[in-house]
């Protein structure tokens, strides 16, 4: 189709109508089967990219910052069949217009997967030593964590003690946000044991889900379902502890109700509002515009710290 269309406009106009092209082919032919967001606006840089006068104008016109992709001289069919036949087998993030670390990124990636997919294959081959080996591994692993697993944190005791009804400060109100996403992870965490428990017993029926689950707690990996919240690379035994030091950084503030002396930054799961929440505060304080607030960082003994940093 796109090739027609080019053909057509091409016999039919003197002048190479670019934007029509690239609405035709790239917003309607390609464009109609990229559903994803992303992929749309890569395709869009690239076609404005390419469809230019300059291609057809420039001997060689170079596709990217490497000399190796260029548009070759005009010729035969087998010159051009020659041409990319010398193009190299594996691409390099710069053909595309990518950083070079790109392709740390994507290897990374790959391996990653890699070594899920060698996670996976030693599970099934050590099944034959039996399921019920198995489950009760995942059961004293289940029940290990459902004895650490902190309550939820009293959202409505921190919002009274807070003061109901006046105007919270910006750290009153990112702290009742992270009290709410932490206890929404503790519910969905819990719920999420509680099932695959009684799944393992025989009360339920065990889900795709469930399944996924039971293979992650098996592998001492953190299930997906449960890194919604904020990411981690840890293993289970790991971010449980890293979980419950979390809950209690967030738990001792909602008590006190003051600001503590030291804030966690990694425990923050919007991290980004908790830093604007600091400069509206100061803002607030001095009576300036938030604009002209800006970050300077000074390393400090952290045993050194024993009052409040001033606002």
């Amino acid at each position: 189709i796109s090739e027609n269309l080019l053909r057509v406009y091409l016999d039919e106009y003197q002048e190479t109508p670019w934007e029509s092209l690239k609405y035709l082919i790239a917003g309607v032919c390609y464009g109609g089967h990229v559903t994803d967001d992303w992929d749309r606006r890569l395709l869009m840089t690239y076609v404005q990219q390419y469809f230019t006068q300059e291609t057809l104008s420039q001997p060689n016109y170079r596709l990217s910052s490497l000399p190796t992709y260029h548009i070759p001289r005009d010729g035969s069919l087998q010159s051009y069949s020659d041409f990319i036949t010398m193009l190299p087998n594996t691409d390099k993030p710069e053909a595309f217009g990518q950083h070079s670390n790109a392709d740390m990124s994507c290897l990374i990636i790959e391996t990653q997967s890699l070594f899920d997919t060698l996670v996976c294959l030693h599970t099934q081959t050590g099944a034959s030593r039996g399921e019920m080996d198995k489950e009760e591994t995942v059961m004293q692993i289940i029940l290990d964590m459902e004895t650490k697993l902190p309550s939820e944190i009293n959202y409505e005791n921190a919002e009274r003690l807070l003061g109901a009804g006046r105007i919270k400060t910006p750290l009153d109100v990112v702290l009742l946000q992270e009290i709410i996403r932490y206890n929404n992870l503790l519910v969905r965490t819990r719920s999420s044991l509680e099932a695959l428990e009684a799944g393992i017993k025989g009360l339920v029926l065990m889900s795709e889900d469930l399944e996924e689950i039971f293979t992650y707690i098996h592998d001492g990996r953190v299930p997906p379902a449960w890194l919604t919240t904020y990411p981690s690379l840890k293993p289970l035994g790991s971010w449980t502890r890293d979980l419950v030091s979390r809950i209690e950084h967030f738990a001792k503030w909602a008590e006190t109700t003051h600001p503590p002396l030291l804030f966690w930054l990694a425990a923050y799961t919007f991290p980004t509002g908790f830093l604007t929440a600091v400069l509206q505060t100061s803002a607030r304080r001095w009576n300036i515009s938030i604009d002209s607030l800006s970050w300077s960082f000074t390393v400090l003994d952290e045993n050194a710290i024993v009052d409040t940093p001033p606002a």
